[in-house]
């Protein structure tokens, strides 16, 4: 039975004052390393909780996001309840505030990049004070050009791949090519993080993972999902939020950070996403449907293209 799932009875050990959820429903995909529930009706006042399965070493940046690091930051936050850990060591719960109701953030959207750009400048300015997260993963430009060479190996490694057509080998050679490129222009990206202050990084922040709320005061953005989280330079965070806004928060507490070193830190940052979003697709090129990862490295492909002939993190 629903009721009987471990999420319900990991819930029941953390939070023994609430009562059982009248039901539970698959939020997420259900894999090896991570499973989302939703815990439906948990209170009389019908609150939905998210129950959020990872293995310890996702689990452990998460916790320590919305132990440590939120609590320390002056914005509105999604209500955490706490975490359980499974008696083989091995997986964690996290148990989380349902947003799913609330509006995406679309950053095509001026009014929503506007909002991101303000609440991502103000975690900046103050997570770059707590030592809590100094202790994040890295996410210096190291680790983007770990994440390039990743992708190419997997590319590469998934050539003699026949579900692979012509026209699907032409395309994976460009971006193949582009990847060198980049490969061989990285002192350039990089030198464009040179003397950016270091802070926490979301490392996901994209529409399915940051939810707005209107209020009587404005827009409130709500991010989730920190399991990429690291401490590091922000520029993948910030490559689609409003410029203008985001330099007037982050000017008075950063007077070193000039305004077109900023704009050539989000130029950086679009190449940065674009290279997290690669690594993530790649593997998929191993399965024998190999239609929608075609079509995502496609959009990929052109992304990159674009970057490249623009070159906007150069002086």
């Amino acid at each position: 039975m629903k009721l009987e799932h471990a999420a319900v009875s990991a819930w029941r050990d953390l939070q023994p004052a609430y009562a059982a959820p009248e039901n539970l429903e698959v939020f997420g995909t259900e894999n090896g390393n991570t499973s989302v529930y939703r815990l439906v009706r948990v209170d009389e006042a019908s609150t939905n909780v998210i129950a959020k399965r990872s293995r310890h070493r996702t689990a452990r940046i998460e916790r320590a996001i919305y132990e440590q690091v939120l609590p320390g930051l002056p914005l509105p936050t999604l209500h955490y309840y706490g975490a359980v850990e499974e008696p083989d060591g091995q997986f964690w719960w996290l148990f989380l505030e349902d947003v799913s109701h609330e509006a995406r953030y679309l950053p095509h959207i001026q009014e929503h990049r506007v909002a991101a750009a303000r609440w991502l400048g103000t975690m900046n300015i103050f997570a770059s004070r707590l030592p809590a997260a100094a202790h994040l993963p890295e996410r210096k430009p190291q680790h983007y050009l770990n994440l390039l060479r990743s992708a190419r190996r997997t590319i590469s490694s998934n050539l003699a791949n026949p579900a692979l057509r012509a026209d699907h080998l032409a395309l994976l050679e460009t971006i193949l090519a582009q990847c060198r490129h980049l490969s061989a222009h990285w002192s350039e990206l990089a030198s464009a993080c040179t003397g950016i202050p270091r802070t926490l990084v979301h490392g996901d922040f994209i529409s399915k993972n940051v939810r707005v709320r209107y209020g009587r005061d404005g827009i409130i953005l709500l991010p989730f999902d920190w399991e990429k989280a690291g401490w590091g330079i922000p520029a993948e965070d910030i490559s689609r939020v409003d410029l203008a806004t985001y330099w007037s928060t982050v000017r008075d507490h950063w007077p070193g950070l000039a305004l077109p070193a900023l704009s050539r830190l989000m130029s950086v940052g679009k190449v940065f996403r674009c290279l997290v979003f690669l690594d993530w697709i790649a593997p998929s090129l191993a399965s024998s449907s190999i239609e929608q990862p075609i079509n995502e490295l496609q959009r990929c492909e052109t992304w990159l293209a674009g970057l490249i002939q623009s070159a906007a993190w150069r002086d």
